[in-house]
């Protein structure tokens, strides 16, 4: 993604772009926001309630991809998870293309899939990556490692991709955290 800011966090903040970690929610992050996602992370280190998590959103509108919601810039979701060295997400990495197709219509202003995101006139179409970024306090992620995101709202996806861009089956999970299974509809793909 061109428009990727990368990290733009001390590394005390476990900073990975286009990631959104789960995690018990601290803060319904609609109405709680912050100026920068060094911002969101200094808001989850202070938090009384013991936040380890954190996700933000740094772009004009970080796209709904349920109903068309526009979650917008300074969004910062604090969370709680149990183990902060092993997240689970919501979503992570770039989308496949036959998700970005099936979310293509999710937003009746939307007629191409060749204008993603913040190519499309007020951010309509879905975006290429995952646009917000998330961290675990403490904890140091591999940013060398690629993911993607797909299936369907309700029955999100995430695989690490291999070196050849291809999904790597044995590391699918969905809904954050669960085991993906094939003999179910759209975990297997």
């Amino acid at each position: 993604m061109a428009d990727c800011p990368g990290v733009t966090t001390h590394g005390s903040c476990g900073e990975e772009p286009h990631s959104d970690r789960g995690g018990k929610g601290l803060t319904f992050g609609v109405s709680h926001r912050a100026a920068s996602a060094q911002d969101c992370c200094d808001k989850c280190k202070a938090h009384h309630k013991g936040c380890n998590s954190w996700t933000f959103c740094g772009y004009p509108v970080c796209f709904g991809l349920d109903t068309g919601w526009n979650h917008t810039f300074g969004e910062c979701w604090l969370r709680v998870l149990p183990d902060p060295a092993a997240p689970v997400f919501g979503q992570r990495g770039e989308y496949s293309m036959r998700y970005r197709t099936k979310m293509l219509r999710t937003r009746k202003a939307c007629t191409s899939i060749d204008t993603p995101g913040g190519l499309s006139p007020g951010w309509v179409c879905p975006p290429t990556h995952v646009p917000w970024t998330s961290g675990s306090i403490g904890v140091q992620p591999d940013l060398s490692l690629r993911w993607q995101t797909g299936g369907g709202w309700g029955n999100m996806r995430i695989q690490q991709l291999g070196p050849d861009g291809v999904p790597i089956e044995s590391t699918c999970t969905r809904n954050n955290g669960q085991s993906c299974d094939p003999n179910k509809l759209d975990h297997g793909r």
